[in-house]
């Protein structure tokens, strides 16, 4: 039997999320499709392979709020699939307590299994 090594429990709920690299202020967002989400980071789908270590900005729009969550983010990894698109890993960073919270809130929200809404344009 192999042991868990997660720190937090995971979501396998796709929803689409937003991304750009930290600084990058001209750079527009990218919108990315989620592969799981905890209270520690997410794995999601992008059509780059991504910079490992390299440090982004998150935006996941909630189901219970009007403006999306802003968050920090570290590429833990970076893997390029057969099918041309990009897996990656992305640890999440200076999490305040009011965003754990929000993050602890929308995983409970996933585990119920029903999806949120997309983030609106």
């Amino acid at each position: 039997m192999t042991r868990e090594r997660r720190q937090f429990f995971r979501v396998s709920i796709p929803f689409d999320a937003k991304y750009r690299f930290f600084g990058e202020l001209t750079q527009g967002w990218r919108t990315v499709r989620t592969l799981n989400l905890s209270a520690g980071g997410m794995r999601f789908k992008s059509s780059d392979l991504l910079e490992v270590g390299g440090f982004v900005e998150v935006q996941i729009q909630l189901p219970s709020e009007r403006e999306p969550l802003m968050l920090r983010g570290r590429l833990a990894w970076s893997q390029a699939q057969a099918s041309g698109v990009t897996e990656n890993g992305l640890e999440f960073i200076e999490v305040t307590p009011q965003q754990q919270a929000k993050i602890d809130e929308l995983v409970d929200f996933l585990k119920k299994g029903i999806a949120p809404p997309n983030p609106s344009p």
